[in-house]
């Protein structure tokens, strides 16, 4: 089983994670991991093998203004681009604020 959380920073998406998928082995800020990717020269899609099987957490970084600087640019679309990719596979989606999750593909499996 693969799941995917994804919400502003601090929302409690890591807390979630352990509480409701505490047989999955956890990876979380998926968004660091795809900022050293990048600064390595690696393609950040080539995570997502890694990914699956896990319950992943990664903040949304596409929200706000447009970044100025190119660099930052391309980190948010490579970040959103894999979110994506791994969205497809996920048997979960969860977006999380507040710590409430909301189910974008799957369901709760606490019901």
């Amino acid at each position: 089983m693969t799941v995917l959380l994804i919400g502003g920073a601090h929302q409690g998406k890591a807390a979630l994670a352990a509480r409701l998928y505490p047989d999955l082995p956890r990876i979380e800020n998926l968004h660091e991991r795809v900022r050293a990717e990048l600064i390595a020269g690696r393609d950040p899609l080539a995570l997502l093998d890694a990914l699956r099987g896990c319950a992943v957490t990664c903040d949304e970084v596409g929200c706000g203004v447009v970044p100025i600087d190119r660099a930052d640019e391309t980190y948010r679309e490579a970040v959103g681009r894999l979110c994506c990719a791994l969205a497809v596979e996920a048997d979960t989606v969860v977006r999380v604020t507040a710590g409430i999750p909301q189910y974008i593909k799957g369901e709760n499996p606490c019901t």
